[in-house]
């Protein structure tokens, strides 16, 4: 049983119920997933783009749950109509469906129009579950930010955290990831992970302890801490792990979802109202916990 079951346990205990507008829903894996939640109770579908299709796609589930059909004729104007619907207070959550990343991302981050948080940066967050650690392991950036700041990097780090806490995680455990473990004045990266660490030893990050630089395998290795001598309450138990540049966090990604076969769940954080970015190409069933994901993140 996968461990993202969870989010379906908490998400009944609070009682969420959330309209989704799914952005041109004229893919069978996004419809899918939005039909799942809805017939579950967690969501009211907002099916965005071409009627006929969406109905088609819709099939033989149609009058078992509550949805609607809004007609759009293409992937630029339901994803303008997402962020309209988010902005006028009739979404919730806005779920990727048939569209571009780029036809996607500009509505939400239009400087005018968009639904980006007042003084936020919009991060990826990604979710993994896998055999060979114990709990969830959060990931950010892999898809946005491409050589982010020291600046910015904070702000990945509050995006991060507020989502473990939305998860439940009660004191969020993040490395600051490096290639070692020591500060070396010629890897900013681990200079940048240093600073964050003090950061969170004064509080900057709330509850949350802050480690770095660390090298992956301390994060979640037992092992690699005993070996390397290395003692941090982060050690072994890190909850989230921070990339230095979008390089490392794809390589990471990557090698989670392809070689270690790890469950996936992923989100936008920093914007309005959560948001579920995935590839076309992935499962209905990663877009179904992605979409509980979002919802777990998404207030009354």
């Amino acid at each position: 049983m996968s461990r993202f079951k969870i989010f379906e346990e908490k998400l009944r205990e609070r009682k969420a119920k959330a309209k989704v507008a799914v952005v041109n829903a004229v893919i069978e894996s996004a419809v899918d997933a939005a039909i799942e939640a809805a017939e579950k109770g967690f969501a009211y579908p907002l099916f965005i783009g071409e009627k006929s299709k969406v109905e088609e796609l819709i099939g033989e589930h149609k009058g078992k749950f509550e949805y609607e059909i809004i007609d759009s004729k293409s992937e630029a104007e339901s994803g303008k109509k997402a962020v309209e619907l988010v902005k006028e207070g009739k979404a919730d959550v806005i779920l990727k469906g048939s569209i571009t990343t780029s036809n996607f991302m500009k509505p939400i981050l239009n400087k005018e129009t968009g639904i980006v948080k007042s003084g936020s940066l919009v991060s990826h967050i990604s979710v993994f579950s896998m055999d060979t650690y114990h709990k969830f392991l959060i990931v950010s950036d892999v898809a946005i930010n491409i050589t982010p700041t020291l600046e910015e990097k904070i702000k990945i780090i509050k995006n991060a955290v507020e989502l473990a806490l939305n998860l439940d995680i009660k004191i969020p455990k993040v490395a600051i990831l490096a290639a070692a473990e020591t500060v070396n004045l010629k890897m900013p990266s681990s200079i940048d992970a240093a600073i964050l660490s003090k950061m969170g030893d004064r509080g900057e990050f709330g509850d949350a302890m802050v480690e770095g630089p660390m090298a992956l395998d301390l994060a979640v290795s037992k092992e690699a801490c005993e070996e390397k001598n290395f003692h941090s309450p982060v050690g072994a138990d890190a909850d989230i792990v921070i990339a230095p540049d979008i390089d490392a966090g794809n390589v990471l990604y990557k090698t989670l979802t392809k070689l270690a076969k790890a469950d996936l769940a992923a989100v936008l954080s920093g914007t309005k109202a959560p948001v579920v970015l995935t590839s076309r190409g992935d499962t209905a069933e990663i877009k179904y916990w992605s979409l509980l994901l979002a919802l777990m993140s998404y207030k009354k």
